[in-house]
């Protein structure tokens, strides 16, 4: 009967993946006899060689890719489940992962500073990505929460609304248009046009009200290079009101008063049906509805 014991897979784990004895005891914080002694007890117990010693290269043989793979499963399993249990006991702290739409970036990462002084010893990771990459991680379950405009229809979710999100035009501050008393969509058409690329929510929402066509083959994937290229008198842009109101207070570019902007969206936070939220998410996710007004975002 084959025997193994959580310290050998683990010395065994390192010492296949970091290449040597040596670096091995360096992240396991045990002296390097000991991690050879774990690894060849390990050997003894499967009752087969697991490795080969090739000059300064260790590599390991048929059975030891094997033990690998099962060491591998084994600490990745062990170690989820202490982050669980963690979470669990100590419901203040915990790690948060979070897909954030490149437009909400600004007002979530202002929450999070907050959010992260009541909670000091939680930690996250923001991925600020475009709707494509929000979906993929929708699903996928790859992130706690995400953080978006419309969410799809096509996958299984749990959403809720917490904040408005007006999409309006925006134009250099010496755009002909600002002069004129009634901007029309027919002014609008023959602008050169920029927004987000094709299969964005911003671009998606804009086509959808106004049944504008976009008549530029010029395709931005982020909003400050949308305003970047409004600046530059390349054209009307399109953009969350959240985005640019700091370079609407100090008048760098301007807001174009044309039916029917702003169009009003809302911001949802989301997750996917089947994820069970740790403790952190779920205190985050309430924190973002509670604290959330549109007045302070804009």
């Amino acid at each position: 009967m084959i025997n193994y014991t959580l310290k050998q897979l683990y010395s065994f784990e390192s010492v296949i993946r970091l290449g040597g004895f040596t670096t091995a005891s360096k992240e396991l914080h045990i002296t390097q006899p000991a991690v050879y002694m774990q690894v060849q007890q390990l050997q003894e117990n499967i009752g087969a060689k697991l490795f080969d010693i090739n000059g300064k290269k260790i590599s390991p043989t048929f059975v030891g890719k094997k033990i690998y793979k099962t060491a591998v499963e084994t600490i990745n399993t062990l170690e989820t489940s202490k982050l669980e249990i963690n979470e669990i006991l100590n419901p203040d702290s915990g790690h948060l992962q979070i897909a954030v739409a490149t437009t909400a970036n600004s007002f979530i990462s202002a929450l999070l500073s907050k959010f992260k002084k009541e909670f000091p010893k939680m930690t996250f990771y923001i991925d600020v990505t475009n709707r494509h990459a929000l979906l993929d991680n929708l699903k996928n379950n790859n992130a706690d929460l995400v953080i978006m405009g419309e969410p799809p229809k096509d996958i299984p979710l749990i959403s809720q609304a917490f904040m408005k999100n007006p999409l309006i035009a925006i134009a250099h501050p010496q755009n002909n248009l600002l002069n004129k008393k009634k901007v029309t969509i027919k002014d609008l058409s023959e602008e050169t046009l920029l927004t987000r690329e094709v299969g964005s929510g911003t671009r998606i929402t804009i086509e959808r009200f106004t049944g504008l066509n976009f008549n530029s083959d010029i395709q931005i994937n982020s909003n400050e290079a949308i305003v970047e290229a409004v600046q530059a008198g390349l054209g009307v842009g399109f953009v969350s009101m959240h985005s640019v109101s700091l370079q609407l207070k100090n008048k760098i570019i301007k807001e174009l008063n044309v039916n029917p902007f702003p169009i009003i969206r809302q911001w949802h936070i989301v997750h996917h049906a089947d994820a069970e939220l740790s403790p952190i998410a779920r205190r985050f996710k309430q924190y973002v509805i509670d604290n959330t007004k549109v007045s302070e975002y804009l």
